[in-house]
């Protein structure tokens, strides 16, 4: 059996929902002592404060807490005889810290017109987002971006992808038409993100399909990947207008998520995730990563 910690740190890293149910202080006879922990799934429970009237109470509490959309912390005071109906007599407090379902992470590939002016909306959004392009120039200065907003320089972008958590939703927006196919051939190889979104056209999207299925993706692989990405309804060229559409998708991504609390669907692809990650990060050891600190604005325009 796992120890809490173990379970609590791959929820973390996962974004699964989940509640630790610590015991705070302790009176008079108790089944555990202070200090004592349990971590509760929606549907299972790892460790123990103590069996019982007591912890069956705390599960139910913690459960109600994964209803909610916010995270919380909630102190209860439990008495044994009178709250639980245990002949201990004593009385146990409870903190109950509860991480619900949250967004999918976002991670976006390129910082050209169409990325900035999104950036403008995705900072009002509750959307952790990584912000990845070759070219640290165009990045604005990091103190003038919310602190959810994460903005990343990388030679190679691509190799990044292996990192990205499961259920991640990839949004490639670059310069480079071939930098475009090699990521969205990454994202779909790997087979762990949520959805895969390419802006172009339709001509764009005919010709990355056609090398794709030809590199012996299937229509299932594809199913996840949209190109012109954006919602259909939102029409107009110019950057903030293909911004909105993107963003109007995500925000019905999101919301999606958040009322079914769980994360978003995702689907193992035929090349073993093993081998392929062994690959990708053979070719991460030889590119430069860096996490921006504060830059002076730049205008420089991209393409």
């Amino acid at each position: 059996m796992k120890h809490w910690s173990e379970s609590l740190a791959e929820c973390q890293r996962s974004g699964q929902p989940h509640v630790l149910v610590t015991v705070i202080s302790t009176g008079g006879s108790t089944p555990r002592a202070a200090g004592s922990k349990m971590l509760v799934l929606a549907d299972s429970s790892i460790d123990t404060i103590g069996g019982g009237q007591l912890e069956y109470q705390a599960l139910q509490q913690a459960r109600a807490l994964l209803q909610e959309t916010e995270q919380q912390q909630v102190i209860r005071q439990v008495l044994l005889g009178a709250d639980a109906g245990q002949c201990c007599g004593g009385y146990a407090t409870l903190l109950f810290e509860s991480y619900p379902a949250r967004a999918a992470e976002l991670w976006v590939f390129g910082a050209g017109h169409v990325a900035k002016a999104l950036m403008q909306i995705v900072q009002q959004l509750p959307l952790p987002t990584r912000w990845i392009d070759n070219r640290p120039e165009l990045f604005p200065a990091a103190d003038s971006l919310a602190p959810h907003i994460e903005c990343v320089v990388a030679d190679t972008p691509e190799a990044l992808l292996v990192d990205a958590p499961a259920g991640s939703r990839i949004l490639i927006l670059t310069h480079d038409h071939a930098l475009d196919y090699r990521l969205a051939e990454t994202a779909l190889r790997l087979g762990h993100c949520a959805s895969i979104g390419v802006i172009g056209s339709a001509t764009k999207a005919n010709r990355f399909r056609y090398r794709l299925t030809h590199s012996g993706m299937t229509e299932q692989q594809l199913e996840i990947m949209q190109c012109p990405v954006g919602l259909a309804e939102v029409a107009g060229k110019l950057p903030m207008e293909v911004a909105v559409s993107i963003a109007g998708q995500l925000i019905q991504q999101y919301q999606t998520d958040l009322q079914t609390g769980q994360r978003p669907n995702t689907r193992t692809t035929g090349v073993p995730l093993s081998t392929l990650k062994q690959l990708m990060r053979k070719d991460k050891q030889t590119q430069d990563v860096t996490v921006l600190t504060p830059l002076a604005p730049n205008e420089a325009p991209s393409k």
